[in-house]
């Protein structure tokens, strides 16, 4: 059969590091509480301040302050919310963003987003843990913006290894017990290449070890009658910031 590298791309984002945390203003400590005060409604756990996110947060109301027309999440030129956060010091699995511009107080600004379906949606969005929250006064109108983090822990490789082992196993894929294959396995994923003994190399990028990839099965629908061996090291994108997983499967 002939050799196979099957390259899969996952979307990831950061666990919050820990930082000196800037107190909230008046202002953004209103719609922390309001936020906070809605979730407690909803029988949801409240969001804690984070630092990251807090600057990823006023980084954008600054921008939006000085951007025509409509505010928007993401102007020309500028990094999207993730990356913002990221560049921030950030370190979340998932991201979110609220933004606002009115003549209007903090009150306001909460209740106008409790009445917007999609702004509601992510106050009320039970895996959120972490909020950074910016509101800035320019001449009478405050631009307003809440960042909400998912924080995602950050295991040990072997750690890492033994989670995508398990979950591959509870899809049916036996794997090969030799030290040989492990190793074979862990090389490939350094160098991002395939051994010449493997069938089938299937290599992804991700921060949550728990989401495999959909195309995993759906591009190699043959994985379950071979078997396997897999590697882990840190991935493309991984820096003291930002903290990502390559994970390589060889397939015999």
């Amino acid at each position: 059969m002939q050799r196979t590298l099957v390259t899969l791309l996952g979307l990831m984002m950061l666990l919050p590091a820990a930082f000196a945390q800037k107190s909230p203003s008046p202002a953004e400590q209103t719609l922390l509480q309001l936020a906070n005060q809605r979730r407690a409604e909803h029988n949801l756990a409240p969001l804690a301040w984070d630092a990251a996110l807090t600057r990823a947060a006023r980084t954008h109301a600054q921008r939006m302050i000085q951007g025509p027309g409509e505010i928007q999440h993401q102007y020309p030129g500028e990094p999207d919310v993730p990356l913002r956060v990221s560049q921030a010091e950030g370190h979340f699995s998932i991201v979110l963003e609220n933004i606002a511009a009115a003549q209007a107080t903090p009150g306001q600004i909460a209740e106008a987003w409790m009445n917007s379906p999609s702004h509601r949606a992510n106050i009320l969005d039970q895996r959120m843990n972490f909020v950074g929250i910016a509101v800035i006064d320019d001449h009478g109108v405050l631009y307003a913006v809440e960042d909400f983090g998912r924080n995602v822990p950050a295991p040990r490789l072997d750690e890492v290894e033994d989670r995508a082992r398990q979950l591959l196993s509870d899809r049916g894929i036996k794997f090969v017990e030799s030290p040989t294959s492990k190793e074979d396995a862990r090389k490939s994923c350094e160098t991002r290449s395939s051994p010449p003994n493997a069938l089938i190399v299937m290599q992804w990028d991700g921060p949550d070890i728990n989401q495999l990839p959909v195309a995993l099965f759906q591009q190699v629908p043959q994985a379950r009658d071979h078997t396997a061996a897999v590697g882990v090291c840190p991935g493309a994108r991984s820096s003291p910031d930002f903290t990502t997983y390559h994970v390589a499967v060889l397939l015999y």
